[in-house]
């Protein structure tokens, strides 16, 4: 019995066919292709995006227009930031920001990203990131809060000079995405602190929280850069 039952074991090995080499390259190619995606969109949040940006793309939407209706949504959204209504300017810029997400994702699946597109997507972040800055400097001084406006001021002059150092050391062909506080990184923690900033902790506001650590972490951000392109700098300078 147990001999049987041995054989019948070798059998069922035997039995499983080894893949043929048509099999495993095929399998090869497509685990390749699996690779492939993953390494250009790191997750799949990122797929879903191009997936949508194709589908735009065939619609006749262009990144160009994306770009401009997240800008027009910032717009929109001054008077509910000044007057104090956040939660429903949260939601008007999760849509910008959106558009914003989307509107790469449409510039590949059309006619290509271009320098042209990358300037005015790049400028536009930056005039919607003042406006929104702006506008909470504006309520805060209405309602005397005089920290938080401090303190938003001190956010807004470093999130300029966040975007600046990766220009300039990029224009001296050194790469500079390193630091806490990009662009993406602040959008989402100053929704977070508009859409919860009716909750108080120990008194203090959520919104208040969200701000300060912007203009603490945001200017720390600025120092990393500064650290790490001058760090690259002088590592190529002759001795």
């Amino acid at each position: 019995m147990s001999s049987a039952g041995g054989s019948c074991g070798s059998a069922g090995r035997r039995a499983r066919p080894r893949p043929r080499s048509s099999e495993r390259a095929r399998e090869g190619c497509e685990a390749g292709g699996r690779r492939s995606l993953k390494n250009a969109y790191t997750d799949g949040a990122r797929a879903r995006f191009l997936r949508a940006g194709v589908a735009l793309a065939r619609a006749g939407v262009t990144a160009d227009m994306l770009t401009i209706v997240g800008l027009l949504l910032h717009v929109v959204a001054l008077p509910l930031i000044v007057t104090g209504h956040f939660i429903l300017a949260a939601l008007i810029f999760a849509v910008a920001a959106v558009c914003d997400a989307l509107d790469g994702a449409v510039a590949r699946a059309g006619i290509g990203a271009t320098k042209a597109g990358a300037f005015l997507d790049s400028t536009t972040d930056r005039i919607s990131e003042l406006l929104i800055c702006g506008a909470l400097v504006v309520f805060m001084a209405r309602a005397e809060r005089w920290w938080e406006m401090i303190a938003m001021l001190v956010f807004m002059g470093a999130s300029q000079l966040v975007s600046y150092t990766r220009a300039r050391a990029e224009a001296l062909g050194v790469g500079c995405k390193v630091g806490l506080m990009s662009r993406p990184e602040r959008v989402v923690l100053l929704i977070v602190g508009l859409v919860f900033s009716g909750v108080h902790v120990s008194g203090v506001s959520l919104l208040t929280v969200a701000i300060s650590a912007l203009a603490v972490l945001t200017s720390l951000t600025v120092v990393h850069r500064m650290m790490h392109v001058m760090r690259k700098l002088r590592a190529g300078e002759p001795s």
